[in-house]
C-alpha cells in the first residue's frame, strides 16, 4: 500500500526520500523531481533538494485541496515508492496564506493576493540577513518583529553570494558555514538549514521573503549551468513558502576587479536572460520575478517580458534624489509591455 500523507492548502509541507543506488557525488549526479498530480487532473513538477548523503526533500504547498498521487522520479530514471497526499483546504488566519499566492494584477500595474486583496511593497534590504552578521535567534527575531511591527511587507534577502566580498570571506558564513563548498564543487546543505530557519520567521511575522539569488558578478564566476543548480537548489528550498524571486543584485554590475567589465557586462545580461527562463520554467508555484538592477530592472534581461516587477534604482541620497524618482518612474510607466513599478531609495 502507497504511504498517506497530509498536508494543508498553501501551507509548506515536507517528506524525504532515500536514493535506490549510492552516488559518489549526489548533487552533480542527479537530481529528483516529484510529479504531484491531483485529483482533478492538474500536475505540479516539484523540485526536491539534496539533503547530504542519500537524502532528498521535497517542500509543497498544496495549490489545492483535495487528493494528490505523488511520483517520484530520478535524472537517472530510477523511482522510489509514490505516496498519497491529501490536503485539507486552508481554514487560517496567516495574512500571507489566507488570502491566496501574490500576483500581478491583471493589467500590470500593481500586486494584489489571489482573492485580489491589493499588496502594498515596502522591503527592507537585509543583504547579509542568511549569514551570522545578524544572529540567529535573537537579533534576527528582533528585527523582525521591529519591522512588522513598522508596517514592512518585504523584506530583500540574498541567498549566501554575498555583494561587496569575495565568495569564501568569513564575514559571509553562518553559524553551519559556507552555502557552498570550496571552488564551488557543491551545495553546502548545513548553510541552508540555518537559513532555513529565518526565511520561515520572515513568513509567519507576515514579511515576504524576497529571496536575492546572489549578487550579479557571481554568474561569471560559476558559470550558468552551475547558476542554475544554485537557483535550482533555492526553488526547492523555498518555493513552497510565499516568496518573491530576485534573479540577482546589481546584474549587470561586473565584478570591482574584472578586467573585461564590457565583456561580462554582456554576457552577465545574457546569462541573467537565461537564468529567468530557467527559473520560470521549474518553479511549480510561479512565483513573482525581478532583478535587481544598477538603474531599471527591466534593462538587465534581453526579454522583459520574463519579469513580472520592474525594479528601479533611483538613488541613495533621501530628498535629493526624488526628482530622478519622478522623472525615472514616469519614464518606466509610459512604456510596455505594462509592469509594476519598484524603486529603491
Amino acid at each position: 500500500m502507497p504511504t498517506t500523507l497530509y498536508a494543508t492548502q498553501y501551507e509548506a509541507f515536507e517528506w524525504s526520500y532515500t536514493s535506490l543506488r549510492p552516488y559518489a557525488d549526489p548533487f552533480n549526479e542527479v537530481e529528483l523531481d516529484v510529479i504531484l498530480t491531483h485529483e482533478s487532473g492538474r500536475e505540479w513538477r516539484v523540485p526536491a533538494y539534496w539533503a547530504g548523503g542519500q537524502e532528498w526533500r521535497v517542500r509543497f504547498a498544496p495549490p489545492l485541496p483535495g487528493r494528490y498521487q505523488a511520483a517520484p522520479v530520478f535524472s537517472d530514471g530510477s523511482q522510489p515508492d509514490g505516496a498519497e497526499l491529501r490536503a485539507a483546504p486552508y481554514a487560517g488566519s496567516d495574512p500571507l496564506l489566507a488570502r491566496g499566492p501574490l500576483q500581478a494584477a491583471p493589467g500590470g500595474r500593481h500586486l494584489q493576493f489571489a482573492d485580489g486583496t491589493p499588496f502594498f511593497w515596502l522591503g527592507d534590504t537585509w543583504w547579509m540577513g542568511l549569514c551570522s552578521r545578524l544572529g540567529w535567534p535573537e537579533e534576527f527575531q528582533q528585527l523582525t518583529a521591529w519591522r512588522a511591527a513598522q508596517g514592512f511587507t518585504v523584506v530583500q534577502i540574498v541567498a549566501g553570494l554575498y555583494p561587496d566580498m569575495p565568495g569564501f570571506d568569513p564575514r559571509g558564513a553562518n553559524e553551519a558555514g559556507f552555502p557552498w563548498e570550496p571552488d564551488y564543487a557543491r551545495i553546502h546543505p548545513a548553510y541552508f538549514d540555518m537559513a532555513d530557519l529565518r526565511i520561515r520567521w520572515l513568513a509567519r511575522a507576515g514579511l515576504i521573503p524576497c529571496i536575492v539569488g546572489c549578487w550579479g558578478y557571481y554568474l561569471p564566476l560559476l558559470g550558468v549551468e552551475k547558476m542554475k543548480k544554485h537557483w535550482r537548489y533555492l526553488v526547492a528550498r523555498w518555493g513552497a513558502y510565499p516568496v518573491v524571486w530576485c534573479l540577482a543584485g546589481e546584474a549587470n554590475m561586473p565584478y570591482y576587479l574584472s578586467e573585461d567589465k564590457t565583456g561580462d557586462e554582456q554576457r552577465q545580461k545574457e546569462g541573467w536572460t537565461e537564468l529567468a527562463r530557467y527559473v520560470r520554467a521549474i518553479d511549480p508555484y510561479h512565483r513573482l520575478i525581478t532583478i535587481h538592477p544598477t538603474q531599471v530592472g527591466r534593462d538587465q534581461v534581453l526579454d522583459d517580458r520574463l519579469l513580472d516587477l520592474n525594479m528601479l534604482q533611483t538613488g541613495h541620497d533621501g530628498y535629493r534624489s526624488v526628482p530622478n524618482t519622478v522623472a525615472r518612474v514616469r519614464q518606466e510607466y509610459a512604456r510596455t509591455p505594462a509592469t509594476v513599478l519598484g524603486t529603491e531609495r
